[in-house]
């Protein structure tokens, strides 16, 4: 509870910040960062799930330049570019903090630029990514933590119809983790089809019945093809019932509150997308990232993994929600999504500081 406190605290003296239109918000923005990269990399790795593998592979098992070769085969995961990453980091020191400091620093680095093209509040966006996907993603899902920031620049190449960019962008995160795939279609999606809200509420009302009725379906078509998709046996029925039982189903607290974001962020379109140009790219995303958590809700990891990627973007929807209040209302705006927020911090903490 005191971390959680100490998070609260924090936010609001970024909302101080964001309110009184310091100029050197960029600046603040990136010393946050810096500090959340450096307290990711410096974490005891034999506290945290996932960590003690990467550790244990970087020292043990990965090649220096001098000694590469495309035979390589990498150690406690499957992706060729994150075991070249690791190889050039090896190459200097074979110390898995360094590693670990270096990586997440470059994660931070790209979230920096991402929060400064996408947030209309950057250092609420910040704090809303922080609730949610640090101690996740920083700390034990390393992989899927920098492939994602990769990936959130990409959304800028949507708009641009670039599709060149997207498409190389969308590889360099594929290389880092595999379920950066599911990007694909976002942008024919939103390049040759016009989602309108109507698509949004009745794409969700699908989802809800694919999610309480259509399990056995779903379930069929997971395992039938967890081996073509790359999906680890650990996170299917492939791998025992235990992976499937682990989901909480249509219990898990955050399909509703991605529903509620979702609805609300629909519900203003007229409002917010003349102040941001990357409204239906975001909005169609996180639609896309809704459906994925409710229609595969029985597998815990599967769908939290597969779906976070692009509820990344709550670090520029939540900011929007906030910016649709009239400055005198703005400031308690800001205060209940500090709560909301220290909340969502304290559910995804609790079990780590107790």
């Amino acid at each position: 509870m005191f971390v959680t406190v100490l998070f609260f605290i924090f936010y609001m003296i970024a909302v101080s910040f964001e309110t009184k239109g310091i100029k050197n918000r960029n600046q603040i923005l990136a010393l946050a960062c810096v500090i959340f990269a450096i307290m990711a990399g410096f974490r005891d790795y034999y506290f945290w799930p996932d960590a003690l593998v990467y550790a244990w592979s970087f020292q043990f098992h990965t090649s220096t330049l001098a000694d590469f070769s495309f035979s390589d085969t990498p150690h406690g995961y499957s992706e060729f570019g994150f075991y070249f990453l690791q190889v050039i980091v090896r190459t200097f020191t074979d110390n898995p903090t360094v590693f670990f400091v270096l990586l997440s620093g470059v994660t931070f680095y790209f979230l920096y630029k991402d929060f400064k093209q996408y947030s209309i509040f950057p250092l609420i966006g910040l704090f809303a990514y922080i609730s949610r996907f640090y101690f996740g993603r920083h700390f034990m899902q390393i992989r899927a933590g920098i492939a994602y920031a990769i990936l959130m620049l990409s959304i800028k190449y949507i708009f641009e119809k670039d599709w060149k960019r997207y498409f190389f962008i969308v590889f360099i995160a594929w290389m880092l983790h595999r379920s950066a795939i599911l990007a694909i279609p976002l942008y024919f999606v939103c390049n040759w089809v016009k989602v309108k809200k109507w698509h949004v509420y009745l794409a969700l009302f699908f989802s809800f019945l694919v999610g309480i009725f259509g399990q056995g379906v779903v379930h069929s078509l997971v395992e039938d093809n967890a081996s073509d998709l790359n999906v680890g046996v650990r996170y299917t029925d492939a791998g025992g019932e235990k992976a499937q039982l682990q989901g909480l189903g249509m219990r898990n607290p955050m399909i509703y509150f991605q529903c509620l974001i979702l609805l609300l962020y629909t519900f203003l379109e007229k409002r917010l997308a003349p102040i941001n140009k990357y409204y239906y790219i975001i909005r169609n995303a996180y639609l896309y990232s809704t459906m994925i958590l409710i229609c595969f809700c029985t597998y815990k990891v599967l769908s939290a993994r597969s779906s976070s990627m692009y509820a990344t973007l709550e670090f520029a929807i939540i900011p929007s929600l906030i910016y649709m209040f009239n400055k005198k209302n703005r400031i308690f705006a800001f205060f209940v999504t500090g709560i909301i927020l220290a909340a969502i911090f304290y559910m995804y903490t609790k079990e780590r500081f107790v």
